[in-house]
C-alpha cells in the first residue's frame, strides 16, 4: 500500500508539473505570436513535452488557453488588491489608480493582453473572463469601501461589475486599435468608469474614521 501510494503520489507531481510546463510554455509563445497562428503541438514543443502527453492534459489548444485565463485572472487580482499606500482624496482616485494598474498588468505581458482582452479572444474564453470580472468589481467595491462609506445601494456589486465591463470595453478598443492601452484610453475608462458609478455614487462621500492606535 505504502508504494502504490507514493507512486501516485508521484504521478500526481509529475502532472500538476507538466501542465505548468505547459501553461508557461504557451505563456512564451503568446509574447511573440498571435493566440490563433499557436498550437498544441507548438506549445508541447516549446515545453519540451511529447505531444502525446500534451493531449493527456489538454484536448485543445482552447482548453489550454481557458486554464492560462484563469491563472492570469488570479494575478490579475493579486495585482488589483494590493494595499493601497497612496492618499486619495474622493473615490474617483481609486478607480483611477485601480485602472493604472490594470494597465501596468497588460502592459507587462502581451499573452495577458492577447488572451483576457485582445480581439482574438474566442467568445466562449471572452464568457469565461466576464465571470472573473465579477472578482475584480468586487475588488473595486471593497477598496473604494476600506476609505470610503459607500451607500448600501440595492444590486452593489452587480452595479461595479458592469462599470468593470466599461473599462473592459475602453481598454479592449485601444488594444484593437492601437496594439496596447494607450495613456489617453486608460483615461477614457477612468472616465467612463466614474461616469457610470456616479448614477448610484454621490460625487462626494465621506471619509471613514480612521480608528488611532491605544
Amino acid at each position: 500500500m505504502g508504494l502504490m501510494s507514493t507512486r501516485k503520489s508521484t504521478l500526481r507531481k509529475n502532472g500538476i508539473a507538466r501542465r505548468h510546463q505547459l501553461l508557461h510554455a504557451a505563456r512564451t509563445l503568446l509574447e511573440s505570436r498571435d493566440l490563433d497562428q499557436i498550437s498544441l503541438g507548438e506549445v508541447a514543443a516549446e515545453a519540451n513535452i511529447p505531444k502525446g502527453s500534451a493531449y493527456h492534459f489538454y484536448g485543445d489548444i482552447k482548453d489550454l488557453y481557458a486554464s492560462l485565463v484563469d491563472e492570469m485572472e488570479q494575478e490579475l487580482l493579486a495585482a488589483l488588491d494590493a494595499p493601497i499606500r497612496q492618499r486619495v482624496r474622493q473615490w474617483q482616485d481609486i478607480v483611477a489608480l485601480l485602472n493604472e494598474r490594470g494597465v501596468a498588468f497588460f502592459s507587462a505581458s502581451r499573452a495577458s493582453t492577447q488572451l483576457q482582452i485582445g480581439p482574438k479572444v474566442p467568445t466562449d474564453l471572452k464568457l469565461r473572463d466576464r465571470q472573473n470580472d465579477a472578482a475584480v468589481g468586487r475588488i473595486y467595491e471593497s477598496h473604494i469601501d476600506r476609505v470610503f462609506e459607500l451607500p448600501q445601494i440595492p444590486a452593489r456589486a452587480t452595479i461595479f461589475f458592469r462599470a468593470v465591463e466599461i473599462a473592459d470595453l475602453m481598454f479592449s478598443l485601444s488594444v484593437l486599435e492601437h496594439g496596447s492601452i494607450t495613456p489617453e484610453m486608460s483615461q477614457e475608462a477612468s472616465r467612463a468608469m466614474c461616469a457610470y458609478l456616479r448614477c448610484y455614487i454621490p460625487e462626494k462621500l465621506p471619509r471613514r474614521a480612521v480608528k488611532r492606535k491605544a
